[in-house]
């Protein structure tokens, strides 16, 4: 194997461990900011959203588009990882199997079934901080997204039977993506101790232990404090009638009841000036892997966005400081990259790095705190700022390419900011960004508080491919 084609297959290996850790399943979020006039020749984007608000507390928001015969629907709940209690882990992603295993009118399985069938599609995901369900379907399909929502939220089958099967499914999904998944579960233990004090203290998968703790009531007494129209955000996007749509949601959604008082998250007390090492053998680990990062801010925070520029500036994509000089210049890694990235309540700024059979790890640490000094001392160039805030952009550009992506932008946004449109103000924060800031804030985060993790190969591992 060719060491290009290596690099291509360990990066797949990489995301799939980091996206079973829990780094990668949030909704983009970001704090609210005042929408500042656009520069001149900027891009600017229009989305039209028209609301409304049941009687029950549903938010529900919409943007029409027929340019295509479609629409998506996404429903997210505010329950993640986050809003669960020791002991008691695990149930927020429970629910997003239990949520197909039937209702009063649907049988197991027949949300995915009925929508499939019409040339829709759909599916669920949990984080660390949201729990979100969404529907593809063609426009004339409406009312079947509607009923199959409103009819698991109304009268969700919660059984003993049901409750063991999904039980069964979660460690069936927690072998395949944690415990058979090279790095994955040395990277989430690595994450539940630098985040100890806090409810990212363990993956959003949680613990099967606790899973089995419990009986069924526990499980019913979780969805009714979750699982409710006031704890809920309803968007469309798409080929859909706004006047239409609201007397249909209504009709669908009008008679749920509003959910019991729900506690709130556990505040976060994170010993953000502890440093951490660890070293693990992963015995399905074929090469090294060695991770670094800093403990930063929550989305909320108003550094978050030029923590964001820095990450970038240092670590995202070949042409950034540190990959180029690991991977280019000094040639002392298979590859490199990082990024910054916040949930809720607390951030990371990380870098990862595979390094080839000679490489030393102190070799590699120098080069990234070698480049932090520079960025602390000397700051960065108005190019390198540039550059970081048009990636940014571009990831907004492809967010709101879709229904989709535009569903999930608005229904995040209105979740945590009340801001329907915070990924347009995003934009903005990005472009006030300038770099006295991003030197303050190298300064400031990261620190000697370094949290190292080192991930070896366990035996039988394959060897290091040369270079051609």
């Amino acid at each position: 194997m060719s060491l290009r084609k290596f690099r291509r297959t360990l990066n797949r290996t990489m995301l799939v461990g980091l996206v079973a850790a829990g780094l990668f399943v949030s909704p983009s979020v970001h704090p609210v900011a005042e929408a500042a006039p656009a520069a001149k020749n900027a891009i600017t984007f229009e989305l039209p959203i028209q609301e409304f608000t049941l009687a029950n507390g549903l938010r529900v928001y919409v943007v029409e588009d027929h340019s295509t015969p479609s629409f998506n629907m996404t429903l997210i709940y505010d329950v993640g990882s986050r809003s669960e209690v020791p002991g008691k882990t695990g149930f927020a992603h429970l629910f997003e199997h239990m949520m197909f295993e039937g209702s009063q009118n649907v049988p197991p399985m027949g949300h995915l079934t009925y929508v499939q069938r019409v040339g829709g599609n759909n599916n669920a995901g949990t984080s660390f901080d949201t729990t979100l369900y969404y529907n593809n379907l063609p426009s004339q399909y409406l009312d079947l997204g509607l009923w199959l929502e409103s009819d698991r939220l109304r009268s969700l089958e919660i059984t003993a039977d049901n409750f063991e099967n999904q039980r069964n499914a979660v460690k069936e999904e927690k072998a395949m993506r944690t415990d058979n998944v090279p790095y994955a579960a040395a990277i989430q233990n690595w994450l539940s101790t630098a985040w100890a004090g806090s409810g990212y203290d363990h993956a959003p998968i949680g613990s099967l232990e606790d899973l089995n703790s419990v009986g069924v009531e526990y499980v019913q007494e979780f969805f009714d404090m979750y699982y409710a129209p006031d704890n809920a955000v309803l968007v469309f996007v798409g080929d859909v009638k706004f006047d239409e749509l609201k007397g249909k949601v209504e009709q669908y959604f009008g008679d749920i009841p509003k959910g019991k008082p729900r506690p709130p998250a556990r505040q976060p007390n994170i010993d953000v000036n502890k440093p951490l090492q660890t070293t693990v053998n992963d015995p399905l680990a074929q090469q090294e892997l060695l991770l670094y990062g800093w403990h930063t801010v929550g989305q909320k925070h108003p550094d978050r966005p030029a923590l964001d520029l820095l990450g970038s500036i240092l670590l995202v994509g070949d042409s950034a400081r540190i990959p180029k000089i690991l991977n280019d210049e000094l040639k002392l890694v298979a590859f490199s990259g990082g990024t910054h990235f916040a949930l809720q309540d607390a951030g990371l700024v990380f870098v990862q790095a595979v390094p080839l059979p000679k490489t030393k790890s102190e070799d590699i640490e120098k080069v990234i705190r070698d480049e932090v000094v520079k960025v602390q001392k000397k700051g960065i160039n108005k190019k390198e700022l540039e550059k970081a805030i048009n990636r940014q952009l571009m990831s907004t550009v492809s967010t709101l390419a879709t229904n989709q992506g535009r569903a999930s932008a608005i229904a995040s946004g209105v979740l945590f900011n009340n801001d329907p449109k915070h990924v347009l103000t995003e934009i903005e924060r990005y472009r006030t960004v300038t770099p006295k800031d991003i030197k303050r804030v190298a300064n400031q985060y990261l620190n000697e508080n370094l949290l190292k993790l080192q991930i070896k190969p366990g035996t039988g591992a394959m060897p290091m491919p040369t270079a051609p």
